[in-house]
């Protein structure tokens, strides 16, 4: 009976082997063939899905993929070429190595910006609290919070 057992079991995995390899990818120029009559030819995907014998959701990630240039485009001599997205990863600009003497320029140039930045932070933290004193003084309130837990 075991043996019987094993028997079926490698014919339904010789079957689904069978059915899972029946049907071929699609080849790029069905792909864009599909895509094409959905986009220029606005046939509706539920009737491309039905005539070509693709799911509806794959043709929609097929349209998708042209969208987004991940979808190779054929050229007119039959070889697929990569579309680029150059909005997916922009190139990183390499920046020219800069000698001791530049960088020491344009650090310092920075410390004296930041310096400068400073003090005309230091200068507004100093004016607000003037202006809380000259609050509390003239509407006779503390508009500061006492230090400690309670107030």
């Amino acid at each position: 009976m075991e043996k019987n057992e094993d028997l079926d079991l490698l014919e339904l995995q010789e079957l689904a082997r069978g059915h899972r390899n029946a049907k071929p990818h699609a080849t790029l120029e069905q792909k864009s063939m599909i895509v094409r009559q959905y986009l220029q030819n606005h046939v509706p995907v539920a009737q491309l899905s039905r005539d070509f014998g693709v799911c509806k959701v794959t043709i929609h990630r097929w349209i998708n993929a042209f969208a987004n240039g991940k979808m190779p485009v054929a050229k007119t001599n039959g070889t697929p070429d990569v579309k680029p997205n150059l909005s997916i990863m922009p190139k990183k600009s390499q920046k020219p190595v800069e000698t001791e003497a530049e960088e020491l320029a344009r650090l310092r140039e920075e410390n004296k910006r930041l310096a400068e930045a400073l003090k005309m932070a230091e200068w507004m933290n100093h004016a607000k609290d003037v202006m809380i004193d000259e609050a509390e003084k003239a509407f006779n309130i503390p508009i500061r919070k006492k230090s400690g837990a309670k107030q």
